[in-house]
This record gives structure tokens, sequence and C-alpha cells, in this order.
């Protein structure tokens, strides 16, 4: 019975579910919004992180280059409408393959830990992500402990490295 409400939500629209629409609101003051690049810039900044603004070589979207706990790493931005009006980030850091990226490496990560997803791609490399939705905004004091959580798992990161070493070539 449940499979037959189910489809008749798909089939009515009455499921709601996300929206994953672009943020078409202008960004508040003192807000930070992935529809406006340059509010994150400036929160990075305002933290100390460097923040080197340029555009998705993939998708044309705004991208922020910066480092923390030793590690470079990419901001990218998701759900725009042509390269504008985002309404998320996604914090990333990319390991090419060193022979010891596994699907089973990143599980044993996402088992314990809340914050940052690992997974290998295709080409098996190994990505650490960090998801955040901005729409509406973040006010500067939470934005602030979005990054320290990122750079509390780029630490955990290298301690779960160090404790996980790819296998000798």
């Amino acid at each position: 019975m449940r499979m037959i409400a189910i489809i008749a939500g798909l089939m009515f629209g009455t499921l709601a579910g996300p929206s994953w629409a672009a943020d078409n609101e202008p960004c508040g003051d003192g807000l930070v919004c992935a529809s406006s690049p340059q509010s994150v810039v400036q929160a990075l900044q305002a933290a100390g992180y460097k923040a080197a603004l340029s555009k998705s070589k993939t998708t044309g979207n705004p991208m922020i280059e910066s480092a923390a706990s030793g590690y470079s790493f990419s901001i990218f931005f998701y759900e725009c409408e042509q390269a504008r009006n985002c309404g998320s980030l996604q914090f990333q850091l990319s390991f090419e393959d060193d022979g010891g990226n596994t699907p089973e490496l990143a599980n044993k990560w996402n088992k314990d830990k809340r914050f940052a997803q690992m997974s290998v791609w295709d080409d098996h490399s190994l990505a650490l992500a960090y998801d955040v939705t901005t729409v509406g905004g973040l006010n500067q004091k939470n934005f602030a402990d979005v990054i320290d959580w990122w750079a509390v798992m780029l630490g955990e990161a290298a301690k779960f490295f160090k404790d996980n070493p790819a296998p000798a070539k």
C-alpha cells in the first residue's frame, strides 16, 4: 500500500521535497551566500584564509581556491543558474591515485566522520567533500564555524592517512 501512495504522490506532485533551486534573493548585508561569491571570499579572508575567486573549467560556475591544515582545496558553487545565483557550496580536497584509494578506505572514513564525506572516483582519485547550503544566507559566525569544521576535518584527514597508509609500490 505504501508504494501505491508514493507513486500517486509522485504523479500528482503531493510529496514535498527539496527544491534544489538557485538562490534568486539578494544576499543580505553581512551574510555569506553562494549567490554572492564575493561574500564567501570576504568571509574566508576575514577568518584568515586565502581566497582566490575564479571559475570552474567544467561548469563555468564560480570557484574559490584556498588552503588550510597543510592542504590546498577548492570551494565549488552548486545549484547555479547560468553560473549565477548559486544556492550551495562544496569544500573539496582531491588526492590523485596512489594505489590505496579504495571504496573500503573511503567507507572506513565515512563510518566515523560526520561533517565531511570521502569518495573514490572512476579514475581512482580520492575526494574529501563538505557540502553547505547558503540559501537565505549564513551569518558571519555561522560561516566561521563552517570553516572551522572544514579545517578540523582536514586535520583529521591527515591523521587518517597516517594511520591508513597506501600500500608500498
